[in-house]
């Protein structure tokens, strides 16, 4: 089921959809436009996708949000909400290069936290108590970004009421014991006052949701993380 709210950028409409199933129109073309990796992101087969939304752990709590032009993809979003603390992972948000690019960023960030904030009613009555994402760091020699459009981006999130965290040093997970995992900025924007402890919980809670229960990452190797981030382990 989709539902469509139509935006006027520069003369031409873009519509936002949500997608809930492998069955959506849009699925396939939602797809077709991550793969393409045209943005700032941390980007992973998109076979995950696709598996997020089949896995019992995370298939009702895996929102995606896309901005269609002319019925081409021109934005999209993707996120993990985490029932127990109220919270959410924004995995994804890319936005297709035009002279639109801010405006249909901050539009597309709005339609994904609204979409989370409608799954946190259900569960909460109320909306999400903050939605987390991860920025590669500048002069990253683990990845490699455009660092004016590294900039750009965390610009932009500062402006739409992200801030950078400071408190975790935040880890990118290694997927096999071959690799090694690496340090990135960590953005949260907040609708609550984060005591110590609400934030480190719930960032927790969020990491194992999406590495451990989405992507399949081995415990052996999430939970060291958890401790090195100075994460309390699960019980």
């Amino acid at each position: 089921m989709c539902y469509t709210i139509t935006k006027n950028y520069g003369g031409d409409v873009v519509e936002f959809h949500t997608i809930q199933s492998l069955k959506d129109e849009y699925f396939d073309k939602a797809v077709e436009f991550y793969n393409q990796q045209l943005d700032i992101n941390f980007y992973e087969n998109s076979s995950l996708v696709k598996q997020s939304l089949q896995n019992n752990k995370t298939e009702n709590d895996y929102a995606i949000v896309i901005g269609t032009e002319k019925n081409e993809v021109v934005s999209l979003a993707l996120a993990h909400y985490e029932a127990t603390t109220n919270s959410a992972f924004l995995v994804h948000l890319m936005v297709a290069p035009s002279s639109d690019y801010d405006e249909l960023f901050v539009h597309t960030l709005e339609k994904i936290e609204g979409q989370l904030n409608k799954l946190a009613q259900k569960v909460h009555s109320r909306d999400i108590n903050f939605m987390m994402i991860e920025v590669p760091k500048e002069h990253s020699t683990e990845v490699e970004f455009d660092e004016e459009k590294l900039a750009h981006r965390q610009q932009l999130l500062l402006d739409n009421g992200f801030e950078k965290q400071s408190e975790i040093n935040y880890l990118h997970p290694n997927y096999t014991k071959n690799e090694e995992p690496f340090e990135v900025d960590l953005f949260i924007k907040s609708n609550i006052e984060l005591t110590k402890d609400i934030y480190p919980a719930s960032v927790k809670s969020n990491y194992i949701l999406k590495y451990v229960f989405a992507n399949g990452i081995s415990r052996e190797i999430i939970y060291p993380l958890l401790e090195r981030m100075n994460l309390r382990l699960p019980l």
